[in-house]
């Protein structure tokens, strides 16, 4: 799943086919590492094996604090990319002031901003959500199954336990 998300923002730096999810501690361990130097480490984000080691073993929290890191670093890294794609190097610093506060919801409300700004973060806007409604759509299903899973798995346990009393 980490993978993927990455991919969203990053593209050019993963490959999905190089992620696959896992039971096995130790290929957890394994995928983790792998997307930590191919990708984390390439965005700034460097995990140490202690927290690799508890990302596998899905300790309480830790994936919390990744994915608050990540967010921090994919908001700060899409405000540069507009910044950068308004800004031109003669007038950087006036334009900077310029584009953070567009970039300020805030102050928003009370200014224009250029239409070639509003139509590409319309189209970023739609994209994400986009995004959200497949991921929530991932979500769900994966609860079916995890639904029909256990009730397989009661089923089983009571036929065990039948065939126990037999």
């Amino acid at each position: 799943f980490m993978a993927e998300l990455l991919k969203q923002y990053y593209p050019k730096l993963v490959d999905l086919h190089n992620y696959s999810s896992s039971n096995s501690l130790t290929k957890k361990i394994e995928t983790w590492s792998m997307l930590n130097k191919r990708v984390l480490s390439k965005i700034g984000i460097k995990l140490n094996k202690e927290t690799i080691n508890q990302i596998a073993s899905a300790q309480t929290r830790i994936i919390e604090t990744i994915l608050m890191k990540l967010r921090s670093k994919i908001l700060k890294d899409c405000n540069d990319e507009r910044r950068s794609m308004l800004c031109t190097a003669s007038d950087s610093e006036i334009c900077k002031n310029e584009v953070d506060s567009v970039l300020d919801i805030d102050e928003v409300q009370n200014k224009r901003i250029p239409r070639s700004v509003y139509l590409k973060l319309r189209q970023e806007l739609q994209e994400k959500n986009d995004v959200i409604a497949m991921l929530n759509d991932r979500i769900y299903h994966l609860e079916s199954l995890t639904k029909l899973k256990d009730q397989r798995i009661a089923d089983l346990s009571t036929q065990v336990m039948r065939l126990d009393k037999s």
